[in-house]
């Protein structure tokens, strides 16, 4: 076991000099082994211990599933041409669907094949939902957050938020925007015009989905009670869904 001498055992300058410097080296070598534990876990649900109370995760076993949605019919920004018909195509949309569980599902699970920023290299990310976990049944349904990511970036740079929020009795809702991600970046332009109708239509087709029998998100969410969060371009699109203009 390490002891460091209290100040007032210091006797000389040499001590004082060896102690600090003995103190130092190991409080970088404990954040080193933190770092690396850490990293060798890559877990998203991780809570500090200076946190504030609210970050604590709720008690719910969560899951979480993956959605394909298609917005028909979108202005292709990045093919328009001066004095020519507006391109339009098909726009894709891939959802993380994070969402309370039934009881024993367990607390551990994991996120394949996530891009990091190069947008080629993948790395495994661990966290407390369970892959198609089954829905928890409740009396009443869930509010809804819809989480929407910063330019370029993916829905995994939030995905310790919509854990904790699902945990909490939320169903999140993370878009990967298109053309937005780290392994789909296209210019700047499709963020500017997209973010926000991106996020009124998964708001859109989510309700929807909560009132198709046989969805597993059928009674589960109450689209009506929804909470928009976004992060850097995220936020600029939860702006104008609010409301705010653009000059």
């Amino acid at each position: 076991m390490l002891r460091i001498p209290l100040l007032g055992e210091i006797r000389n300058e040499n001590d004082r000099e060896h102690t600090v410097k003995h103190a130092i080296g190991v409080a970088v070598l404990s954040g080193l082994l933190c770092t690396a534990a850490l990293a060798e876990d890559n877990r998203v649900d991780e809570i500090r211990p200076d946190a504030p109370a609210l970050a604590a995760h709720g008690d719910s076993p969560i899951g979480v599933r993956t959605i394909s949605a298609t917005n028909p019919g979108q202005v292709d920004i990045l093919k328009v041409e001066a004095g020519k018909d507006l391109p339009r195509y098909d726009r894709p949309l891939t959802l993380e669907v994070s969402y309370p569980a039934t009881a024993g599902t367990g607390s551990s699970g994991t996120y394949d094949d996530v891009f990091m920023r190069d947008g080629v290299t993948k790395v495994q990310l661990r966290g407390k939902a369970v892959r198609d976990a089954e829905p928890a049944k409740p009396d009443a349904a869930y509010p809804l957050v819809i989480i929407s990511h910063g330019y370029p970036g993916n829905w995994f740079l939030l995905s310790h938020l919509s854990e904790n929020l699902a945990t909490k009795g939320y169903v999140v809702v993370s878009i990967d925007h298109t053309e937005s991600t780290y392994d789909n970046k296209a210019a700047f332009g499709s963020t500017l015009v997209n973010r926000s109708i991106d996020q009124t239509f998964v708001l859109d087709a989510i309700d929807r989905l909560s009132k198709e029998d046989g969805n597993f998100l059928g009674g589960l969410v109450n689209a009506s009670d929804t909470g928009l969060v976004g992060y850097s371009m995220g936020g600029y699109g939860a702006v104008i869904t609010a409301g705010g203009g653009v000059t």
